[in-house]
């Protein structure tokens, strides 16, 4: 958001803290922090004379590393990096407002604070430090629905990562189900994040990065009838120091009722700048009262805005089928299975010297007990194996609540992760525990600690082991007005109409 807006934003606040006779409000603090480590590799090379044959064929360093020779008279390899600590933190203040003495007026304000305590600035995310998440003032009258200020789009297109917009969006509704039209005008933001493109945390390559936010307009079309819901969204971001487009895209969603617990749910979009589909997908799901069953699929492609680079590597998208069964055989027990298989279009790329893999697939299987609503114990075995590398292991639970301010939890499980074109195979087990306590509405406090064995498997000397403890504490913190303490008036049956 830019300074005036922020200046805005302030001023409104600052009016709204003092308390009008029929203001309502909710305001919540959450803070949170982590003690973690990583360990990386360190570059490192010995001249081409320094090298011998290993056992497999390839140049090894006379202490064992493996090592690249590319003919310049050096050879590259990497050692293993020392443990590097971080104390990540973050604390969240989310505001509404209510009953300003203008009908239908609400203000909504969420912001978040992101630090490394540990002061090595190691951990990544957080920077910028203040960011605005959402900071809107809404207005809804009859039909009519209108936001100014900060806002996250929750459109097709906006799930797909192009974040929101500082600006305004409006929409008309005919009735409660029937016709919808709106539209949204505004400055974008990065996609997947609350910061601007032309923040350095977004694009650390600066010479191709915009020098100017993007300006985004975007129109909507719905209907609503019964149980089917129907939408359209038109989206165009152009760059206004060079003119030319960021992105231009058009989507469609679909979801309804076709038979008694029977929904389907499809959606897919068109990129008109490159003039090729993007994603779709399509699912079918029951609702039993001891089974719940759905068959989808999908076809994914990444979508890029026009002035990156990786647009031109011309990324190939993938299509896979998937399911899931869950049955609940008896009371307090459930178990479930998933499963998916996709394939990617031939990347029209020619790797005489290795075959490839195109396709792959995952499953999970699960199942919980919880024979009351004190304790509960769930576990959780998967696997997938993609083109590259794969994966299996497995994970459980143990929660009890002894009352209903105290949950105390356990936890542990495995992960195998070996890797197809590396010369790595990676093992993690972990085991740990937490604690939640809530006083009443408003406190509400946790801490949990885990205990994480990592091997990084290699047939060489950059082998290594990475064990490590983590802990977080968690503190939350919710305030409201008299006024929103208020119950509601006892319900009285609706009067029959002639």
């Amino acid at each position: 958001m830019n300074p005036h807006g922020v200046r805005a934003l302030a001023l409104l606040l600052v009016v709204a803290a003092e308390p009008a006779a029929a203001q309502s409000w909710r305001l919540r603090f959450d803070v949170a922090a982590q003690r973690v480590s990583f360990r990386g590799v360190t570059a490192d090379s010995v001249p081409e004379s320094g090298v011998v044959a290993g056992p497999t064929g390839g140049p090894v360093t006379s202490d064992g590393f493996a090592a690249y020779c590319y003919g310049d008279g050096f050879c590259r390899f990497y050692r293993p990096g020392s443990i590097r600590s971080g104390l990540p933190a973050s604390g969240s203040t989310d505001l509404t407002l209510w009953g300003l003495g203008i009908t239908g007026l609400r203000i909504r304000v969420n912001a978040r604070l992101l630090r490394d305590l540990s002061g090595n600035r190691l951990w990544p995310g957080t920077t910028p430090a203040l960011r605005l998440v959402e900071g809107f003032a809404e207005y809804t009258r009859d039909r009519f629905t209108g936001r100014m200020g900060r806002l996250l789009e929750l459109g097709r297109l906006g799930n797909a990562g192009t974040g929101g917009l500082d600006g305004v969006r409006a929409t008309w509704q005919s009735a409660p189900r029937g016709v919808l039209l709106g539209g949204y005008l505004g400055w974008g933001l990065a996609r997947g994040t609350t910061l601007p493109v032309t923040s350095p945390a977004v694009n650390p390559l600066a010479e191709y990065q915009p020098e100017q936010r993007q300006f985004v307009a975007g129109a909507l079309a719905g209907l609503h009838l019964g149980e089917v819901d129907a939408e359209l969204e038109y989206r165009r971001e152009v760059d206004p120091f060079t003119d030319y487009f960021v992105s231009e895209r058009a989507a469609i969603s679909l979801q309804g009722g076709v038979l008694p617990r029977v929904r389907v749910v499809a959606g897919a979009d068109y990129n008109i700048a490159e003039g090729r589909w993007g994603s779709a997908e399509g699912s079918v799901a029951y609702t039993g009262n001891l089974l719940w069953a759905t068959l989808g699929a999908r076809r994914y492609r990444p979508f890029f805005d026009l002035w990156t680079v990786w647009g031109v590597f011309n990324p190939v998208p993938y299509a896979g089928v998937n399911g899931s069964l869950t049955v609940g055989p008896v009371k307090g027990v459930r178990v479930g299975a998933r499963g998916e298989w996709f394939r990617y279009d031939p990347a029209e790329v020619i790797t005489p010297n290795v075959t490839l893999e195109d396709s792959g697939w995952r499953w999970g299987v699960d199942a919980t007990y919880a024979p009351g609503t004190q304790w509960q114990a769930e576990t959780r075995v998967h696997g997938e194996a993609r083109p590259g590398a794969s994966s299996s292991g497995f994970d459980g639970a143990f929660t009890w609540r002894p009352n209903d301010a105290l949950t105390l939890s356990a936890r542990g499980g495995s992960l195998e992760r070996p890797l197809e074109l590396r010369f790595q195979d990676a093992g993690v087990i972990w085991a740990g525990g937490s604690a939640t306590w809530r006083s009443g509405e408003r406190w509400s406090l946790g801490m949990s600690v885990d205990r994480y064995w990592e091997s990084r498997d290699r047939p060489d000397a950059a082998s290594f082991d990475w064990n490590q403890w983590r802990v977080s504490a968690r503190v939350s913190l919710t305030l409201r007005s008299d006024a929103d303490r208020w119950a509601l008036p006892p319900g009285r049956p609706r009067e029959a109409t002639p």
